[in-house]
């Protein structure tokens, strides 16, 4: 009965679904409308009838396979040059690929919370929606992120569809207290607006329901003062660090706030211990930028600020999602430490205060290495000395063997650059750390826990 049940279900929304495509993509032959507007009814109308799967399939693996041949149906159509309706639209998009493969996530993550599906597929479709279309045709405010063009008027959409699609199914579907439901809603579609500001190429449509799927859940067990703290905290971050970089125009609007989410990543799942040293990276390289900017030097991008950040970022949702994230609180520390200070090293050979030598890039690594670990030492005294003696290694390292490399190259595309020897060189101290607090005479370098707001779960 479960497979026939589930078979039928798929059957259903599934045909529903073409139908949708199919009279999209009819418009989009015939009418020949704006690309935008027959890309969103398929993307608006797919949402809405992925929403019945809670209700009408059971089997994770039913959403899977249909999922993955709607998938394969798109990619199809867009190697074919088919499918004008979902591909006719300008831009670069893996959009139509990553759609239902969030579906599926979600599907998975949701498991027994309907209202959590519900509220993440509703942003998914409605949202980002509103700001495609509100953007284009009322989009004065433009910023630039890696090459795409946004609107402030299409964020301030996504971020208001967002929270109402949020806010509604808290309401009716949860018995949690409206204050909860209120400031919830607030808190998840303010991030999840930075979520879709940054992602490139398609991918919010993967970054953003997996996001309000899993901060949903995990704030919506939180008292309502520390979600108050919370929203709070993200407000001064992103006002602070939008204020800083109008001043030394480091960042580009993308990258800005993709470090100011990491800073808040740092602060709420982990504690003060985790984001102070996020925050003085930050201060170090702005105080560079200010002292011995190069001249014509490039803004840091998202891609090349992403690339900087996966190594620290993983091992931040790896400890929050175990048990002892104690563990893994010096190899967080060492791969931050460690790409500051390759950035920073960067920054001082094009700097015109100083000529380009493994000197200047030396110097300014270990100023980093120091900004970074030397204020969290204080705080956390336990074995630090080993973690700074193994970044002092590795920053020399890099920093000799990659100076002929950046003499060759552009200052302005070296700004921007982060290599595959970058991320090693930051993988390799995380992990030298990690291997090192086996060692009994060491120990684990260990963060006292924040009582409030509370740290890991």
């Amino acid at each position: 009965m479960i497979v026939t049940h589930d078979g039928l279900g798929a059957i259903l929304l599934g045909g529903v679904f073409l139908l949708v495509l199919i009279a999209a993509e009819a418009w989009a032959r015939i009418a020949r409308p704006n690309p935008e507007w027959t890309r969103k009814l398929v993307h608006v109308g797919g949402g809405l009838i992925c929403l019945g799967f809670p209700f009408f399939v059971r089997s994770p693996w039913v959403v899977l396979g249909l999922s993955a041949a709607l998938s394969g149906l798109f990619a199809l159509g867009a190697h074919a040059n088919g499918l004008r309706s979902l591909h006719g639209v300008a831009r670069r998009s893996r959009g139509a690929e990553y759609y239902p493969l969030a579906v599926t996530l979600v599907f998975l993550m949701a498991q027994g919370r309907p209202w959590l599906y519900v509220a993440s597929i509703m942003t998914l479709a409605v949202a980002d929606a509103a700001a495609a279309l509100v953007g284009s045709a009322y989009g004065r405010i433009r910023y630039e992120v890696d090459g795409s063009d946004k609107s402030l008027e299409g964020s301030i959409a996504f971020f208001m569809m967002a929270f109402w699609v949020i806010h509604i199914p808290l309401l009716l579907m949860t018995d949690l207290p409206r204050e909860t439901c209120l400031l919830a809603a607030a808190l998840v579609a303010l991030l999840v607006t930075g979520f879709e500001a940054v992602s490139l190429g398609g991918a919010d449509n993967l970054f953003v329901p997996i996001g309000v799927c899993a901060i949903l859940a995990r704030i919506t067990t939180k008292p309502v003062p520390e979600i108050v703290f919370q929203l709070a905290s993200l407000l001064a971050l992103l006002t602070v660090g939008t204020a800083l970089n109008r001043r030394t125009r480091a960042f580009n609007t993308g990258a800005t706030l993709t470090f100011m989410l990491f800073a808040y990543g740092a602060w709420s799942l982990g504690s003060p211990h985790w984001a102070v040293p996020i925050l003085l990276g930050l201060v170090l390289y702005t105080l560079l930028r200010l002292r011995w900017i190069a001249p014509g030097a490039g803004q840091v991008r998202v891609r090349i600020l992403f690339r900087a950040l996966v190594v620290p970022l993983v091992l931040l949702v790896l400890a929050n999602a175990t048990r002892s994230p104690e563990r893994l609180f010096a190899p967080f520390m060492a791969a931050w430490a460690t790409a500051c200070a390759l950035a920073s090293g960067k920054q001082a050979v094009f700097s015109r205060a100083m000529p380009p030598s493994p000197r200047g890039a030396l110097f300014a690594g270990l100023a980093a290495v120091g900004a970074v670990i030397l204020p969290t030492w204080f705080l956390v005294p336990k074995a630090a000395w080993p973690l700074i003696l193994v970044l002092s290694g590795a920053v020399v390292g890099a920093s000799l063997a990659r100076l002929p490399f950046l003499k060759a190259q552009d200052a302005e595309e070296q700004e921007r650059l982060w290599t595959a020897a970058d991320l090693a060189v930051v993988f390799g101290a995380a992990l030298a750390i990690f291997l090192l607090q086996g060692l009994p005479a060491l120990g684990v370098w260990t963060p006292a826990r924040f009582s409030f707001p509370d740290g890991f779960v």
